[in-house]
């Protein structure tokens, strides 16, 4: 799926590049639609509206000839990682063995999701920082609020400084999805907060403008931790999970079985609950998806103190300790390293005050 099916992207690593490609373009009969720096990324972000006969392909062919250190793309649309409402009981901090009284985050968290609706109780009395970069209008805000207030939760994470990127929006055809270019933009401006660790919630097709966004905010120290998908086992791989330098999560349910629409391979990393997981709140809600999974492993990440500002091999090296083997024997393509177990980070001293050392 494409946010826009007449509309192609381009990155360039410096402004005369950028420069030359829109004059290039448009003497090609593109039509210039934006351009955009994205500092923290040290890109340039170019849209255009490409000419009849040309198709998708075509176009890209075209900007990358035009100017040879430009990467072009398709705008795809991603999808949120969600599944259906359902009931069960609350299981998911005992299931990772989450410390007592919780933890002390190490430094701010980043999102990309909807925005979130800060007066939400289980959002409530969280410092968040909150910037919408949807193409049309922002979608309801739900998703965003849930996984917000998993990773905010006071009960498992304290001290936290949230920044929300709303990434997702109404498209052409009105389904809610993030296209690249506000992905992109978000990514951006998280790394102008100066946060390491950001939080996905989004799953969609390949597409090198955002492997080389991804190539960008890795480089400047930014950790990536994302949803494997819910399309199942038979799924296509799902991105920015199964780029090799991001972090993907699937889901478990209580008796640890792999969520049944989970997508499935080599790229798996980590499992952590993701099914009827209960919503902070006191509203007695529950939630389901591999999106849901996520926030347990970013607060852990964030909770340890080795951990919140490591690269993605040195974390993919911890998890051999920091988890249990699920299925087969060793890593494997259903739950990756296996189920996240978090009271082997959190040292004694980012416990929260009060908290039993065990």
């Amino acid at each position: 799926m494409v946010f826009d099916a007449q509309e192609i992207l381009a990155l360039t690593s410096t402004p005369q590049a950028a420069e030359a490609l829109r004059a290039g373009a448009g003497a090609e009969g593109f039509v210039f639609r934006e351009q955009r720096a994205l500092p923290a990324l040290e890109l340039w972000m170019l849209r255009f509206e490409f000419p009849l006969p040309l198709d998708g392909p075509g176009a890209i062919a075209a900007l990358e000839r035009i100017e040879t250190s430009a990467t072009a793309g398709v705008n795809h649309a991603y999808s949120l990682a969600a599944g259906p409402v359902g009931s069960r009981f609350a299981y998911a901090d005992a299931l990772v063995g989450w410390p007592g009284g919780g933890c002390v985050s190490q430094g701010p968290i980043g999102m990309l999701d909807t925005g979130v609706d800060v007066t939400a109780p289980g959002v409530a009395g969280a410092r968040v920082v909150s910037e919408s970069f949807a193409r049309g209008a922002p979608a309801p805000e739900g998703h965003g609020t849930d996984v917000a207030s998993l990773l905010v939760d006071p009960v498992r994470l304290g001290g936290v400084t949230l920044y929300s990127a709303g990434v997702v929006g109404q498209s052409a055809s009105g389904a809610r999805v993030a296209s690249v270019d506000s992905i992109l933009e978000g990514l951006d401006w998280l790394g102008s907060q100066g946060v390491r660790l950001v939080n996905v919630s989004l799953a969609g097709p390949y597409n090198k403008l955002l492997d080389r966004a991804v190539d960008r905010a890795n480089a400047h120290g930014m950790t990536i931790v994302a949803a494997v998908g819910n399309d199942g086992a038979e799924g296509a791989p799902r991105y920015p999970a199964a780029l090799h330098n991001v972090l993907a999560v699937t889901a478990v349910d209580a008796r640890r079985a792999i969520y049944r629409n989970a997508v499935q391979g080599d790229f798996v990393d980590v499992a952590a609950p993701g099914v009827n997981v209960l919503l902070p709140g006191g509203d007695t809600r529950f939630a389901s998806g591999t999106s849901i999974a996520v926030p347990f492993v970013t607060a852990w990440l964030a909770s340890d103190p080795e951990l919140y500002s490591a690269d993605v091999a040195t974390i993919r090296a911890a998890l051999a300790d920091s988890t249990m083997d699920l299925g087969a024997p060793g890593p494997d393509p259903v739950f990756g390293a296996g189920l996240l177990q978090a009271g082997s980070g959190c040292g004694a001293d980012t416990r929260m005050a009060g908290a039993p050392a065990h």
